[in-house]
Formats: structure tokens, C-alpha cells, sequence
């Protein structure tokens, strides 16, 4: 297919990478599915003596030099040539008819702007306590992993829609990112955001956003809360030390440590937004 002459591409997946010089590790994306069918944009952080390139008509590639991944996913947005676009980690494993699943989603709730489905563990285990039927997206979409999140390109690009390039991984906050996307989305009065409960997806059972008594945690929590709620981001990250306290998830004698972790981001992020 001339990707280039096409007039409707119904499904586009935009996948985040760093570093590659060959699409191999496309094909264990793909293990359930024929690559051939599907229409691909591989978005690659990397430096100029590491260049990917693409022989394959189906997958477009975009070198890039810049980092973070709020970055990456904001120029795979701007460069898609989708209706519909899954955002995909270069670790996940689609599931069979994972594409029919979500474009007959769009068929069944078309005032739709953005789905989120289910993720399926390599265990063989839903990822999360998932809602049991269509719902609207507004009590779940916390839970949320970015590999389950589908959107009409359109639509963002209408009401400028966007991630938040201070969060994600390789940013300033290094998590937090598909929250504040996803509440942007919610927020808005012409957008409308759902859950369809389908598998599209498998992934180990745990992600960068699990380590949760970690500084890099910790800390783009920190700015999270003081990004939406002020000054009350003392209270919410002192309940959260509490919390993993009160798991065994921290000692005692970090209490400090991590105290001062929550301080000096919310310092950075004040700073950065004065």
C-alpha cells in the first residue's frame, strides 16, 4: 500500500522507541499478527551515529534527537496520518484482531474522541481491576497505561490536545505524563473519552509507574499534585509517604530523604513554571 495515496488510514499505531538501527524488534510486536496489515509510526530518540530506517511501505520512522518520552509521543501525534491512533511501547505484544477491536469500538460509542481498552499480563492476567462494561472514562482514567490509549487524531489536533513535556520518562518528572493527558482530554467540554473493556495488549505486570516508593516517583508525584492542586501537594505527598510506610514499602529512616525528595520537586516545578 502507497501510504502516500491513501485516503483513509483507519488505524495508525505510534510507537516510542530509543536507539534502534534495525525494525527488528518490531516483529516480536507482531508475533499474533502480520505486520503487512498494519500501518506503523516508529518514533526513535537517538543520536545521529545511530539512524533507523524503514524498507518496509507499512512502517514510516521519524529519527529524532530530541528527549523525553512526552516528547516523543507529542511528534508521533503531529506527524500521524491515522483516524484512529494506538500510542505502543516497543515492549508490548498485541493481541489477535486487536485492530477490529478497536475500530468497531468507535462503530459501537461514535461520539467517542478517545478509548482506553485492557492490557493483558504475560501471566495471562488482566493488568488491572478493569470497569466489566463500556463506560465513560472519568472515575478510571488514573489507572490508565499509555499502551492503552486510542484517540481520533483529529480531534486533538482540533483542541490542541497534547502530553505535558515536564512529565514522562526522560523528562524533569519522570512519570504522571498519561494522567495529565488523559485529564486534558476529560476536562474538556467537547471532547468525549471512554473505556471498552477488550484486550489489545500484553505487557510484563509491571511498568515504570509501579515503582512507587522510588525518588523518580516520588518526586514527579510530588509535581503532579502541585501542578493540580496547589499548595495542598504537601498534604497528598506526605499521605503518600505514610502510605508506603505503613506497607513496608519504605523504613522509618527514609522518611527524611523522601520528605526532601517532595520538596525539591515542587521547588523544580515552581522554578520551571514562575
Amino acid at each position: 500500500m502507497n501510504m502516500a495515496k491513501e485516503k483513509d488510514i483507519p488505524l495508525e499505531i505510534l510507537v516510542a522507541t530509543m536507539n534502534r538501527n534495525s525494525l527488528q524488534f518490531l516483529y516480536a510486536m507482531f508475533k499474533y499478527n502480520d505486520i503487512r496489515n498494519y500501518t506503523i509510526l516508529v518514533v526513535n530518540q537517538t543520536t545521529e551515529d545511530c539512524l533507523l530506517e524503514s524498507n518496509n511501505s507499512q512502517v514510516r520512522v521519524i529519527n529524532t534527537f530530541e528527549k523525553g518520552l512526552s516528547r516523543s509521543r507529542n511528534l508521533a501525534i503531529q506527524k500521524a496520518i491515522g483516524r484512529i491512533c494506538l500510542i505502543a511501547d516497543d515492549d508490548v505484544i498485541f493481541q489477535k484482531n486487536f485492530q477490529q477491536n478497536i475500530i468497531s469500538s468507535y462503530e459501537k460509542v461514535p461520539e467517542a474522541d478517545l478509548i482506553t481498552f485492557k492490557t493483558l499480563t504475560t501471566q495471562g492476567n488482566p493488568y488491572s481491576n478493569y470497569p466489566k462494561t463500556i463506560s465513560k472514562l472519568t472515575s478510571f482514567y488514573k489507572k490508565v497505561l499509555s499502551i492503552e490509549i486510542t484517540f481520533k487524531r483529529e480531534s486533538l489536533i482540533k483542541y490542541g490536545i497534547s502530553f505535558d513535556e515536564d512529565f514522562g520518562l526522560g523528562s524533569v518528572f519522570q512519570d504522571g505524563e498519561n494522567r495529565l493527558f488523559l485529564k486534558r482530554v476529560i476536562n474538556h467540554k467537547d471532547l468525549k473519552a471512554y473505556f471498552v473493556p477488550e484486550f489489545i495488549v500484553e505487557h510484563e505486570s509491571n511498568s515504570s509507574s509501579d515503582q512507587v516508593s522510588s525518588d523518580r516517583f516520588i518526586s514527579a508525584r510530588s509535581a503532579l499534585n502541585y501542578k493540580l492542586n496547589g499548595n495542598l501537594a504537601y498534604f497528598y505527598s506526605a499521605k503518600l509517604i505514610a502510605s508506603l510506610l505503613r506497607k513496608g514499602l519504605i523504613r522509618p529512616n527514609q522518611i527524611a530523604s523522601k520528605w526532601s525528595v517532595v520538596q525539591e520537586a515542587i521547588k523544580t516545578y515552581k522554578l520551571r513554571n514562575a
